[in-house]
């Protein structure tokens, strides 16, 4: 008896076990989810710094990730053409290069890149929208928060599109694109990229 007590007992505290594992994936936020893909990543503390704006540089980085080809743009050879990048910011001049030849980004202007500026939620939603191939779309500079609403890019997100971009806002706005079709494609974002979202989705379906 004491036996079957005891395997009762083991068997009750692996189930629980396993019901708390799919519990803490159900509860997992758009900024885990990020950090679990090894997009986000934070600080040397594992601060993922949510209430931090960010800045563009920083963006071009979270974004080559993104395409899981961070170290392609590390070692990227082609010098950045800007005049705000110099000798003190140069582990970015890879990244922002990379960017600007995949027609992702653009400077501010023709000589400066914007480097240390924040970026602001419009700027944001021009950039998912470039990565979702709606890329005539993203030059209609008025309309993309329209048209990021439309599209599901801003669901369950309310933010003055003029106003400067959270880390925490990033990270829901990449999750909300991973999550929608490339333009003309069949295919989710999250599948061209490669990025394995059905695990996180199941789990998040069966507690709904």
């Amino acid at each position: 008896m004491k036996k079957i007590a005891l395997l009762l007992l083991v068997s009750l505290m692996f189930i629980s076990l396993i019901s708390g594992s799919a519990a803490f994936a159900q509860n997992m936020t758009p900024p885990e989810v990020l950090k679990e893909l090894g997009v986000l990543k934070g600080d040397s503390n594992g601060n993922l710094m949510l209430y931090n704006y960010l800045k563009r540089q920083d963006m071009v980085v979270l974004i080559s990730r993104l395409y899981k080809e961070e170290n392609k743009a590390t070692t990227y050879l082609l010098p950045a053409d800007f005049d705000d990048l110099d000798e003190d910011n140069t582990y970015y001049h890879g990244f922002i290069q990379w960017a600007v030849d995949k027609n992702l980004i653009i400077g501010m202007n023709d000589e400066n890149f914007g480097f240390g500026r924040n970026v602001k939620v419009r700027d944001f939603q021009v950039l998912l929208l470039r990565v979702l191939d709606y890329r005539e779309e993203s030059g209609l500079y008025d309309s993309v928060p329209e048209i990021s609403n439309k599209l599901g890019l801003m669901e369950d997100i309310n933010v003055n599109p003029d106003g400067y971009l959270l880390r925490k806002t990033m990270a829901e706005m990449t999750f909300n694109a991973l999550n929608l079709n490339k333009k003309g494609s069949p295919l989710t974002l999250a599948e061209v990229l490669g990025l394995d979202l059905k695990s996180y989705e199941e789990e998040k379906e069966t507690n709904e």
